[in-house]
């Protein structure tokens, strides 16, 4: 695995806040029920739209996580973990893309996480029992933060939408970070 920066997304980080910090009436309503859905969002895309669901993987390996993602995993950030950053589409358009941090505890104990390829991570974290979020946040993101890739996707956008989900499994913690595009509500 490579020990680059995996960033193909952002030339800044996102500034998240917890859920219970933002009014929700000042988000457009259809873009809260994205925000909230408290399961799957591979399977909700999947069951939403037409056309074949697929992954694009645009970067995996190990390096330092993005501060506040090494912050709400209590990991010191010159900490290594594995960052998987991808592109979910419906047909040829992009609806999404994630980023997953996976600290190095996660990844010995979880290894089914790890090696992925074009599988949906939701497919995997949500056949587990005892999956549990513990934490959402939100993060409003001007379009002038990501890189030449997502801007590229925006035209005449402003900002985007995000959530990050902290996500338990057999007490251990990682974090899925995802970035709705304007597709996501062309429905």
């Amino acid at each position: 695995m490579s020990l680059n920066r995996i960033n193909h997304f952002f030339i800044k980080e996102p500034l998240w806040r917890e859920v219970g910090l933002w009014p929700l009436n000042a988000i457009p309503r259809h873009v809260v029920d994205w925000l909230l859905e408290p399961h799957s969002l591979t399977a909700r895309i999947k069951n939403t739209f037409d056309g074949p669901f697929s992954v694009e993987v645009k970067g995996q390996g190990m390096c330092k996580p993005f501060l506040a993602d090494a912050q709400r995993l209590q990991q010191r950030t010159h900490h290594y973990a594995l960052v998987r950053e991808v592109l979910l589409n419906v047909g040829d358009n992009p609806v999404v893309f994630a980023r997953t941090t996976l600290p190095r505890k996660v990844v010995h104990d979880l290894q089914e996480l790890t090696d992925l390829g074009s599988k949906p991570l939701g497919e995997i974290i949500f056949s587990y029992p005892d999956l549990q979020r513990v934490q959402l946040d939100f993060a409003k993101i001007e379009v002038s933060q990501l890189s030449p890739l997502i801007q590229a996707m925006l035209i005449g956008q402003s900002t985007i939408w995000a959530r990050r989900n902290t996500y338990r499994i057999n007490k251990r913690s990682f974090v899925v970070s995802e970035f709705f595009l304007p597709t996501m509500f062309k429905s």
